[in-house]
């Protein structure tokens, strides 16, 4: 038994008894956070008599927090042929600007002497704009001629860094980058707010989790999100390292893309919940079905081991599900049959974009089955070979959850109308399935997922990071945890993708962890009953994740 999961299941009990208290105090820390200052300067400009200028619509979270509004702000214009001494004037204002925007002399004087088409001083030159009410009292103090005041907005983000890549960022001059900022642009231009399905409360316990997650394990970085089981709405979706969206263009392109959508990766052991799902829709196997399972398997050219080598046993699915054997799921695959598994593959939704409203969703890689090669049915179904982004794997597994049906992913409060969509699997194969990812919780690899009280279903992950130079295997390694709870009855899936670390590449001790504290803090949060009422956590074996096919780490 490893001593991270003795130490980390002794703290469970007394984490989940302490949430209730710590949740009042967090949600009231969010409504607070750095907005003083900003209902402040609001109420600041309105007291100055500034004209309000048509405003953009706020980006509200479920729970009525602001993660995008607009505030009232100056715009700081100069009409050049009125200005007689440029360099003095230029001066001055640099006395005032200089501290709010960085502005130097030489660069205000350079447009207090713009010049029109015909070469002579325009009549009109933008100098600064988004200035606070009291530097705009300043400026028209020094009542310089040719220098006035315009009335002007400016986007502020009052919880700073807090679901920064979601909610995308406004430029100085009105364009919108990413996130909600740029697929409602429309909207949020005609004045309108937009209202999300996020909860800011459990949208900080997630960035915190990843957070702790890199820290730990001295990762690259990680993503994660939950969402409602029956119709794909998105409660927290979060990528660590985030920014903070008031100083976005201090931010890295990396730091401000949402890979939560747009990297897809090898899903690894995650995606054999898929393939024994598949196999029992086609009635393959049954529950009941015994599998011969030595230690590896040659297919084609390949031999596809499992983690660590094992006398030739008899298994049922779900102890090779509970235990990540490939090489069991190999020969699960191998009776329902390539073709059929590239058919259930799509119809799980991946392959294709999820249609999820925001931009920039890539539809990951799922080769079609004409294009398959002879070890193809010895990598796929362990999920190496396919490509899948982590919101494509948490819609799948609310498919597993919620009796069969496709959910549509969403973020925007009324997106969400139409519910579920068609259904996959029968109600049959999801009750199978999730009872044996339940066993994989409670007695197999997925341990340190265990939440005291709550019945809980998920599955591990490590697979090989391709390296993007050589296209061959060589990256590192992403490790991840899928899961949902109450399994009984599913309320929420999460997700949790820890990209490269370096402590360890094992699902439990990397990824379930996280996943246990988000889970655990969504499920207090949200009221849901307790469905194992004075059951605790039980403390795990030592981790023995499968890993990459063909690999022994």
């Amino acid at each position: 038994m490893s001593r991270v999961g003795r130490r980390r299941l002794r703290l469970v009990a007394v984490a989940v008894a302490l949430a209730g208290i710590f949740l009042g105090a967090r949600a009231a820390q969010l409504s607070i956070v750095d907005f003083q200052e900003f209902q402040a300067l609001a109420a600041e400009g309105a007291a100055g008599g500034q004209e309000r200028v048509e405003e953009r619509g706020d980006i509200l979270t479920a729970d009525g927090r602001q993660l995008a509004t607009s505030l009232p702000a100056s715009r700081v214009v100069a009409t050049p042929y009125q200005i007689e001494e440029p360099a003095e004037v230029a001066a001055q204002l640099e006395d005032v600007l200089g501290p709010e925007t960085g502005m130097a002399a030489s660069g205000i004087e350079e447009k207090l002497t713009t010049k029109n088409g015909s070469g002579e001083l325009a009549g009109y030159s933008p100098v600064a704009e988004g200035i606070g009410p009291e530097v705009a009292r300043e400026i028209e103090t020094l009542g310089i001629e040719g220098i006035s005041t315009d009335p002007d907005a400016v986007r502020a983000y009052p919880h700073e860094d807090l679901a920064s890549q979601l909610t995308g960022h406004l430029g100085g001059y009105g364009e919108a980058f990413g996130g909600i900022e740029g697929h409602h642009d429309k909207t949020l231009e005609g004045g309108e707010d937009v209202s999300l399905t996020l909860d800011a409360a459990v949208q900080q316990e997630l960035e915190s989790s990843l957070e702790e997650a890199v820290g730990e394990n001295g990762a690259e970085g990680a993503q994660g999100l939950v969402m409602r089981v029956d119709d794909g709405s998105i409660v927290a979706l979060a990528n660590s390292p985030g920014y903070d969206n008031n100083n976005y263009e201090e931010s890295s392109p990396e730091e401000q893309r949402n890979r939560v959508l747009t990297d897809p990766y090898e899903p690894g052991s995650t995606f054999k919940a898929f393939t024994l799902a598949a196999a029992l829709e086609e009635g393959s196997i049954t529950q009941e079905t015994g599998f011969v399972v030595p230690d590896s398997i040659k297919v084609a050219d390949r031999t596809i081991n499992d983690s660590e080598e094992h006398e030739t046993e008899r298994m049922t699915p779900e102890e090779i599900l509970a235990e990540s054997s490939n090489v069991g799921t190999v020969k699960v695959a191998q009776e329902l049959g390539g073709e059929a598994l590239a058919e259930h593959t799509r119809d799980f939704g991946f392959g294709e974009p999820t249609g999820v409203d925001l931009y920039g969703e890539d539809a990951g890689n799922v080769p079609a089955y004409r294009d398959w090669s002879g070890s193809s049915i010895g990598n796929i179904p362990i999920g190496q070979g396919l490509t899948a982004t982590p919101l494509q794997l948490a819609a799948g597994y609310a498919t597993l959850a919620n009796g069969g049906f496709r959910v549509t992913p969403h973020i925007e409060d009324s997106a969400g109308s139409e519910g579920r969509g068609e259904r996959v699997i029968s109600r049959n194969t999801s009750d199978i399935v999730r009872g044996m990812l339940q066993t994989v919780v409670d007695d197999g690899t997925g341990q340190m997922a265990q939440i005291p009280g709550y019945s809980v279903a998920g599955k591990t992950g490590t697979s090989q990071k391709v390296d993007q130079e050589t296209g061959t295997y060589g990256g590192g390694y992403i490790v991840s945890f899928a899961g949902f709870a109450p399994a009984d009855d599913p309320e929420y899936v999460t997700l949790i993708v820890v990209d490269d670390p370096q402590e360890s590449i094992w699902g439990e001790v990397v990824a379930a962890p996280a996943f246990q504290k988000v889970m655990s803090f969504t499920l207090s949060y949200s009221n849901v009953v307790p469905d194992r009422p004075g059951r605790e956590a039980r403390e795990p074996a030592q981790p023995q994740e499968t890993a990459a096919a063909g690999e022994t780490p």
